[in-house]
């Protein structure tokens, strides 16, 4: 199996989804409200977003909310050796089948994997059972390149232009063979507006919300993987999960596919400054609602 191809019908794609047109120095954001209890808020109007680039507020220049959109989710499925249990290889299916679930039917989704390299299995498509078909393709084998599959899933996903889109990563959280840091990757992935949503499978002893946790005075790969992920989440717009029983699975996989069914994208002239790396933040005027973005962005070199 190679890299997951993405240029079929891409022209179609670009052709039927809304843009932000030609203006490439546009900042653009994938943006998620959610209120206290972290339910998504699904109608939020342009006016009710506030936009701060290094704590100064910036006009919204385009604006299209959840209802506009149609989503494309790229699923990253851990493939490597140490996926290698029932538990996880079942919880991979699972979450995904629930996730599809709660897309809309003309979402698409598309699935890849990864051991020590990364590789495509189905391209996007609005068929369900050809996705539910291609997990019979992941044979748990080998080391584990975590931190480059999320940065190629995340190109990958990038090249597709505008829309809802998200990368949902299902791992145990261990990387052993990656070329590039998590820190590179997480930077990547701010650059490129995509959000990562992540959960991870542990074993009960790995999870600090179980009762039979014993990571507590020397934490385990595991645990330390799942607060790696939890950086990428953040940092990205996501959201981190860690699962280590089929309920915490539910739970998880019903709120990231209600998210990604409820995303806004937000576009602004950013300021003319040097190329550093610049602070975003977004909130809203409605009160209780918290907005989720990446954390910020690099402006291109003039």
């Amino acid at each position: 199996m190679g890299t997951l191809v993405l240029s079929a019908g891409r022209a179609l794609a670009q052709a039927t989804v809304p843009t932000f047109g030609a203006r490439s120095e546009l900042v653009v954001l994938s943006a998620t409200a959610v209120d206290k209890g972290g339910r998504p808020i699904r109608d939020l109007k342009r006016e009710e977003f506030r936009v701060f680039d290094e704590g100064r507020p910036q006009p919204i220049v385009h604006f299209t909310s959840s209802q506009d959109l149609r989503a494309r989710v790229l699923l990253l499925v851990d493939a490597s050796g140490s996926m290698n249990a029932a538990f996880n290889v079942t919880s991979s299916r699972m979450a995904a089948v629930q996730i599809m679930a709660a897309l809309d039917p003309q979402d698409e989704v598309a699935l890849a994997g990864f051991d020590s390299q990364y590789f495509g299995v189905v391209r996007f498509t609005r068929d369900r059972s050809l996705i539910q078909k291609g997990f019979t393709e992941l044979k748990p084998f080998g080391a584990t390149a975590l931190h480059d599959a999320l940065d190629h899933a995340a190109r990958d996903l990038a090249s597709w232009g505008e829309g809802r889109r998200a990368v949902v990563v299902i791992t145990d959280g261990i990387d052993t063979a990656s070329q590039i840091t998590a820190d590179e990757a997480i930077a990547r992935s701010r650059a490129l507006d995509v959000p990562i949503y992540t959960i991870t499978v542990l074993s009960p002893l790995d999870d600090p919300r179980s009762e039979m946790f014993a990571g507590r005075e020397r934490p385990a790969a595991a645990t330390t993987g799942s607060a790696v992920l939890a950086r990428y989440a953040a940092l990205s717009g996501g959201a981190a999960f860690g699962v280590s029983d089929f309920r915490g699975l539910k739970v998880a996989s019903d709120q990231v596919g209600a998210e990604l069914k409820h995303q806004y994208r937000l576009g602004y002239d950013p300021p003319a400054n040097p190329p550093r790396f610049r602070h975003i933040e977004v909130r809203s005027t409605r009160k209780g609602v918290l907005i989720r973005t990446r954390s910020g962005y690099t402006p291109p070199a003039s």
